[in-house]
């Protein structure tokens, strides 16, 4: 039984990542540069740096590698 503990934590450590992510991606970003909004995928979400609601995204419209703001809904 203590070892199904064990190694359930990472399971659910995993699940909770994708959870948060899948919510990051649901926003959209908006680029600094060029001021489009564009949206990201899940795994781009995980992967990606960030601090706060600012992403480091490559723009798809400008291709502008920069911080990205996430708009987050009113």
């Amino acid at each position: 039984m203590k070892y199904f503990l064990i190694a359930l934590i990472p399971i659910v450590a995993a699940v909770i990542i994708v959870i948060l992510a899948k919510r990051t991606a649901s926003h959209t970003f908006k680029c600094k540069h060029c001021s489009e909004e564009f949206n990201i995928k899940w795994s781009k979400a995980v992967a990606t740096e960030h601090s706060g609601n600012e992403y480091m995204l490559i723009c798809p419209y400008c291709q502008t590698k920069d911080w990205c703001t996430q708009q987050l809904d009113k």
